[in-house]
């Protein structure tokens, strides 16, 4: 069976795309488009191609707005080019073009020499992430007290789309705040040990906060479906034994104000 005109357009639309995401000169999609007297097919290409960019460009300044208010116009440009470069875009929606820029900036001199880029830009990602999760219903604090108390060991937890623990090495969400308010931002500092962070989304809006270790290691147990039981052992080797029962429970508490646990499971074994 031969190609017909339907077949003949996806070829056409797969050739400009290729040439959008990594355009040169004399690639082969040039053959398909007919200059004239006031431009060349190269020339009519590139316009497009530019715009492309030009909108790639646009989404990472909507996407990391502090990164570029603290590294400026210029120094911002040059980034994007060099990330649209090296990270075409592989997805049909733009929600996600930026979703390498911490790692790229981890490792791409000179920006790997600024710590505090790589990590501003994986905070800002982060709230977008958490806003951007799938809705889903909450745990509230009427929920916890109906459940016997028989069943609290073996009690597993689920935890919102929108939680998200960070560990960052340079005090970028102080920055973040500052830049947002339009304020001017501390300086970067390099912290003498990595600080835990949770990010997560409430009532459509995102909210973060430090994690102190004792916390980020409960959350992180619950995370990986251990049960309470299982979570209050973690603690047994952070804090003394007589405070874990009052410090497992705390968390739980604001896990579940916060809006953090989106479901509980009780597998309490028959006696």
């Amino acid at each position: 069976m031969s190609g017909g005109p339907a077949q003949h357009l996806s070829e056409l639309q797969d050739g400009f795309q290729d040439y959008l995401l990594i355009p040169n000169p004399g690639h082969p999609f040039q053959s398909q488009v007919v200059g004239n007297g006031q431009a060349s097919a190269e020339s009519r290409l590139q316009i497009y191609a530019e715009a492309y960019r030009l909108r790639l460009e646009e989404a990472l300044e909507t996407d990391f707005e502090a990164l570029h208010a603290l590294l400026g116009d210029e120094q911002f440009h040059e980034l994007c080019l060099r990330y649209i470069d090296a990270h075409p875009s592989s997805h049909y929606s733009l929600r996600y073009f930026g979703r390498s820029m911490s790692d790229f900036l981890r490792a791409v001199s000179p920006y790997a020499a600024q710590g505090v880029l790589a990590d501003l830009a994986g905070f800002e990602w982060s709230l977008i992430d958490a806003f951007d999760a799938p809705d889903g219903p909450a745990v509230t604090v009427e929920d916890m007290g109906r459940l016997p108390t028989e069943t609290w060991p073996h009690l597993r937890f689920e935890l919102h789309a929108s939680v998200q623990r960070l560990e960052l090495t340079w005090n970028a969400p102080q920055i973040w705040a500052a830049l947002k308010d339009q304020q001017t931002p501390p300086a970067p500092e390099k912290l003498e040990s990595p600080q835990r962070w949770l990010v997560w989304r409430q009532d459509y809006r995102s909210y973060y906060r430090p994690l102190s270790d004792s916390e980020a290691s409960a959350l992180d147990c619950a995370r990986a479906g251990k049960t309470f039981a299982e979570l209050c052992e973690d603690l047994c080797r952070q804090m003394e034994e007589e405070k874990i029962a009052a410090a497992a429970a705390g968390f739980l508490q604001r896990w579940v104000s916060d809006g953090l646990v989106r479901e509980v499971f009780s597998h309490h074994p028959n006696p």
